[in-house]
């Protein structure tokens, strides 16, 4: 088994982005960049939050005896203690996506929380997407920022990483067996924007492109979110793009 990581900060802002590989495990972050008034009772930036609980997640995952749900939970509880003496978290703290994969015996784990992806490319070709869409349906149901922040983190609303243990309980998870998986690709929404935004790819050519020429892709993906309609264009031109790919032992 070998990994590539590749991330490329959306401009000169610190990139929000986390990643990493220790051991068999490895894990992709991505910060929630939301404007300052959700998170006033902090004073710790989003790329703080998103690089020190990638780090704490990536220890918590190394024990075999804890589920990647229980180290999330963990690592949350762990950040929340670096913080909550000097930050008033009730009013508001930063957050992030996750996705984290462990190899385990012949199975590969994961867990995504939230609306970064994991791209699971099987040895014959076909490629499965995971990623957590309850943030978009809130996001079309209601009528302002507002709204959709209060139903973050909140029964019947969307779930990130912030400081609620329990959002750990709200991640997808399963396994997949080793045997069947050619890679796997831990993508921040940065980078699936050339599928869901601009339509360069679907998943199947987005993985098997970002096996070949990574770099392309994110060459590709500045141009055309460069190219987009006034119209078209998200709230931020462009966003952190982080990829992290396991290639797994062919054998």
């Amino acid at each position: 088994m070998h990994t590539l990581l590749l991330s490329d900060p959306a401009g000169t802002a610190p990139n929000e982005d986390a990643a990493g590989v220790l051991g068999d495990v490895a894990v992709m972050l991505d910060g929630a960049g939301l404007p300052q008034r959700f998170r006033a009772g902090c004073h710790h930036s989003v790329a703080w939050f998103s690089h020190t609980l990638a780090a704490r997640l990536l220890s918590r995952a190394q024990d075999p005896s804890a589920t990647l749900r229980d180290a999330l939970a963990g690592a949350i509880a762990d950040v929340r203690g670096l913080h909550e003496r000097e930050c008033d978290l009730t009013a508001g703290s930063p957050s992030a996506t996750v996705v984290a994969v462990r190899r385990r015996e012949e199975h590969l784990e994961h867990l995504v929380l939230s609306d970064s992806a994991l791209l699971l490319h099987h040895r014959d070709g076909r490629v499965h997407r995971i990623t957590d869409l309850r943030i978009d349906e809130v996001v079309r149901a209601e009528p302002s920022a507002e709204a959709v922040e209060a139903r973050r983190n909140a029964p019947g609303g969307f779930w990130v990483a912030r400081h609620e243990e329990q959002a750990a309980e709200q991640a997808l998870a399963g396994s997949t067996p080793l045997a069947s998986l050619a890679s796997a690709h831990l993508v921040s929404d940065g980078v699936t924007r050339a599928v869901d935004l601009l339509g360069l790819h679907d998943d199947s050519s987005l993985a098997g492109a970002l096996e070949a020429d990574p770099d392309g892709v994110v060459r590709a993906l500045r141009h055309g979110e460069q190219a987009l309609a006034a119209d078209r264009r998200p709230r931020k031109m462009h966003d952190d793009a982080t990829v992290l790919t396991f290639f797994l032992d062919r054998g």
